[in-house]
């Protein structure tokens, strides 16, 4: 099962007031091992009871996830092809 899932799960008992501990039982009875961590369960009913219902993850700006692009790709196997003998020290990004 995926993240939102088990969140859902997690909503579903809670709104038919269940408490973190049963929610956990219920879940390891059905799921066994591949059950979140209990206090995974903790986490989401604490959400849950604050009036967060949404088991989608929040939108968190910074950084992307990832940086590898094309663009970074081409323009490191350039720089390699250059000079085999340059270091991650010389490829890497200089601070403002």
């Amino acid at each position: 099962m995926e993240a939102v899932e088990y969140r859902s799960v997690i909503k579903l008992f809670y709104l038919n007031g269940q408490n973190s501990t049963e929610i956990h039982h219920e879940m390891v009875q059905v799921c066994a091992e591949k059950c979140p961590y209990y206090s995974t369960v903790t986490h989401w009913v604490r959400k849950f009871k604050s009036g967060f219902l949404s088991v989608m993850d929040e939108h968190r700006e910074g950084r992307p996830p990832s940086v590898v692009t094309e663009k970074n790709v081409s323009t490191v196997e350039k720089l390699i092809m250059q000079d085999r003998r340059i270091t991650i020290k010389h490829l890497r990004p200089r601070s403002a």
